[in-house]
């Protein structure tokens, strides 16, 4: 490994001004720092403190004391009060309410339900019998014998006929009517099929042969041999015209513009080596920088 070297000692001509602006410049600004944070450190942090137990003291005691003592004398009594208050209202309501329960709605309660069971019995259930016995049952029994007398003469012949006029229409009319629509679709459809076959067999089956050969033949005859005339001359000119193009290109390349580059590669690193580094060595050393 090779010992650094020591950085050369900066010319008078530089260091004397960097020193006279750093006075001017740096050395105030320095000062009024120093200055803030004794002011800090010695003033604002004591007077901070000072203020705070005199806050403490003279405004957030008492006032804390304050509201104890609301709380305590005046809020809690007025609490106690209102509680007291409505426990007894609730109470007094409550009493009233039972006593009504007992002396007054009770005995009306039971008045009423005594006049409904004497009505009922004296009054409803020998209506209700009368009624049941004179009206609602000859009319059920005449709604019955009515029912039974439709279903009998009327529903019944009626489902008879509905039932004889359904398989007449399905032995006479639908059954006929069905088996010629099946053999007019079996007729369309075997002409359809021979039609299809036939299409197939005389028209679609030639014309693919024919476009199949002259596809074939095209292939064959046309494209295979300008294909194969096309990829020979591809090589013959690759062979005899570009790579010797190339060749040509890359040689004048080479000892050209590539010696022209490398050379100017190798002058910017001489120059960097040479003359750019010690340059910032000496800049850097004289603004009394560091790497």
């Amino acid at each position: 490994m090779t010992t650094p070297q020591p950085a050369p000692e900066m010319p008078a001509w530089i260091t004397w001004p960097i020193r006279a602006i750093a006075l001017i410049v740096v050395f105030p600004f320095r000062l009024l720092w120093e200055l803030a944070v004794l002011v800090k450190r010695f003033v604002l942090v004591p007077v901070g403190r000072a203020l705070g137990w005199l806050m403490r003291t003279f405004l957030l005691a008492p006032l804390l004391w304050l509201v104890r003592q609301i709380l305590q004398w005046v809020l809690l009594p007025i609490w106690h009060a209102l509680r007291w208050t409505a426990a007894a209202l609730v109470t007094g309501v409550a009493w009233v309410l039972r006593m009504l329960l007992r002396h007054l709605l009770r005995p009306v309660a039971m008045a009423v339900v005594a006049v409904l069971v004497l009505l009922g019995r004296w009054v409803l259930l020998p209506v209700g019998r009368f009624v049941y016995n004179w009206v609602l049952a000859p009319l059920g029994r005449g709604c019955a014998w009515l029912l039974i007398a439709l279903y009998r003469w009327v529903l019944t012949p009626l489902g008879q006929a509905i039932v004889w006029a359904s398989q007449a229409s399905y032995r006479w009319i639908l059954r006929p009517a069905g088996l010629a629509v099946v053999w007019l679709i079996r007729a369309i459809g075997l002409g359809i099929g021979w039609t299809a076959l036939a299409a197939y067999r005389w028209i679609l089956r030639p014309i693919g042969l024919a476009v199949a050969w002259s596809v074939l033949a095209t292939y064959r005859w046309i494209l295979r041999p300008i294909g194969l005339a096309i990829g020979w001359a591809s090589r013959v000119i690759y062979r005899f015209v570009l790579r010797p193009i190339g060749i040509a290109v890359a040689f004048t390349w080479r000892y050209t513009f590539g010696a022209l580059f490398r050379g100017i590669a190798v002058t910017g690193r001489w120059l960097r080596d040479e003359i750019l580094r010690p340059a910032g060595t000496v800049v850097r050393a004289a603004l009394g920088l560091r790497r």
